[in-house]
């Protein structure tokens, strides 16, 4: 088992940064997003917003409603649903946006997530019960003066619906959160490929600008004999997290992470070499344990 000791070996063994996005993420499968269309399935619609909340956009604006429903026929007959609707957005290309955000009131507080494309047309997700997988599925079209109205089936099976969501502010730019900076001693371990038993150690501090759980990291792994890699990446909820460890040159270790308990951060890394013209791929583990 070899120990690496500096950046040296890492800058003038790994390049091809170019064939991470065929070599797909650590764990070897790329998220699938959907594209986002004017004419894009439901079903579509909630696994782009899954997808790219996994990934780790941040908001760039927010958009307040007032927001009415009631339930016209099924099981929930005469349910209302109202409240103010907050969304943030977040921009994905081509003038589309998907959002998290969520209704409240008195005694409300549902989660919302969606789809809003460059057309106007919308697609929400309000999680009544996430544990049961109970959704409030709405689908509409903008009007005049910026008014949300269309159909919305749920959450108990039969219940069909119509809603409008009228502007009340926005959209406006959202707040630059304040950093947070944390501190973690990482390791990390080649187990697979042509750098079998290579290892990489140091203190891990970053600063993470985070927006309810959702949010951008950057900062510098130390090394023991003083040197420093750049690190990038985004977090998503409480969950995960996506790191990329920047050794120059084209160089990178691309990594992701579940988030334990105990705060600690677990998960596979990428590791990618050139060696007389060729690419060779490596894997390996990594954890990060906080500092106090």
């Amino acid at each position: 088992m070899r120990n690496l000791g500096s950046a040296k070996w890492l800058l003038s063994a790994l390049a091809g940064a170019l064939l991470l996005a065929a070599c797909g993420s650590p764990s070897n499968s790329t998220p699938s997003t959907p594209p986002v269309s004017e004419s894009m399935s439901v079903e579509e619609a909630r696994a782009a917003s899954n997808d790219l909340e996994l990934q780790g956009r941040a908001p760039e604006q927010q958009v307040v409603f007032d927001f009415s429903g009631k339930v016209e026929e099924g099981p929930s007959k005469d349910t209302v649903l109202a409240g103010k609707l907050t969304l943030e957005l977040k921009p994905v290309g081509g003038g589309h946006f998907v959002f998290m955000g969520a209704l409240t009131g008195t005694n409300l507080n549902v989660p919302a997530k969606g789809v809003l494309t460059r057309g106007g047309r919308i697609y929400i997700f309000f999680e009544v019960d996430k544990a049961n997988n109970l959704l409030i599925i709405g689908t509409g079209k903008r009007e005049a003066g910026g008014v949300f109205k269309g159909p919305f089936v749920g959450p108990a099976p039969g219940d069909r619906s119509s809603w409008t969501a009228t502007p009340v502010s926005g959209p406006t730019p959202m707040p630059t959160p304040t950093p947070q900076k944390l501190a973690y001693n990482f390791s990390g371990l080649v187990e697979d490929g042509p750098a079998q038993g290579t290892k990489l150690e140091g203190r891990l501090n970053l600063e993470v600008r985070l927006k309810e759980g959702y949010g951008r990291l950057e900062g510098k792994l130390l090394l023991a004999n003083g040197s420093e890699i750049p690190v990038k990446g985004a977090l998503a909820g409480d969950k995960k997290v996506f790191v990329i460890f920047d050794l120059g040159k084209g160089g990178r270790i691309v990594g992701e992470g579940d988030i334990q308990t105990d705060k600690r951060i677990q998960g596979p890394f990428i590791l990618v070499q050139q060696e007389n013209g060729r690419a060779s791929l490596s894997k390996g583990s990594w954890t990060a344990t906080p500092i106090p």
